[in-house]
């Protein structure tokens, strides 16, 4: 007796391969939603410095009469900040310090404006600060009294906008009324 080799092979029954194909779909959909959360996130991450404090008090420095401003900010956001550039009513700092040291209103003998940070002093364009997620920043900035910004003077009363600056290029103001 004969036998046919294509009727002793048995194949899966319909039932049993729709639900295999129903299970490979449902992985497959998942491992592309899990793709797509992944891809969505890592194009939706932000900076946001907020300011936690901003004061400015008289004081001295190297017994000049000074504005001793502070300033603290945290970083809100979901990516690091850096901090790169301060202004002062639109100027940059760059250009406050050269402006103050040439009018003989430098703090030290070689900057007309000094600010300091955490760790050490933030020298501008060469300076930057990096603030991470949910972690705060102080800075402290020392302007001489009487001070030259753009086409006013640093005195009691003035009111002084600082603007933060990072490398994503937001621009972050506060204003202070000087003392």
């Amino acid at each position: 007796m004969r036998r046919s080799f294509r009727r002793s092979i048995k194949a899966v029954s319909p039932v049993i391969a729709t639900i295999i194909i129903v299970a490979v779909a449902i992985v497959m959909s998942i491992a592309v939603a899990y793709w797509m959360l992944g891809l969505a996130t890592t194009f939706t991450r932000y900076e946001k410095l907020e300011f936690v404090s901003a004061y400015a008090v008289k004081g001295k420095y190297n017994n000049n009469d000074a504005f001793n401003i502070t300033i603290t900010v945290k970083n809100t956001g979901s990516s690091p900040a850096t901090v790169t550039k301060f202004f002062f009513n639109g100027i940059p700092d760059s250009t406050v310090n050269s402006t103050n040291i040439a009018n003989g209103k430098s703090l030290d003998g070689s900057k007309g404006l000094i600010i300091k940070y955490d760790a050490g002093n933030f020298d501008a364009d060469k300076t930057t600060v990096t603030v991470n997620p949910g972690e705060t920043s102080r800075f402290t900035i020392y302007m001489r009294y009487n001070a030259t910004i753009g086409s006013g003077l640093a005195v009691s009363g003035v009111t002084l906008e600082i603007t933060v600056q990072t490398a994503a290029g937001n621009q972050y103001p506060k204003t202070i009324v000087l003392p």
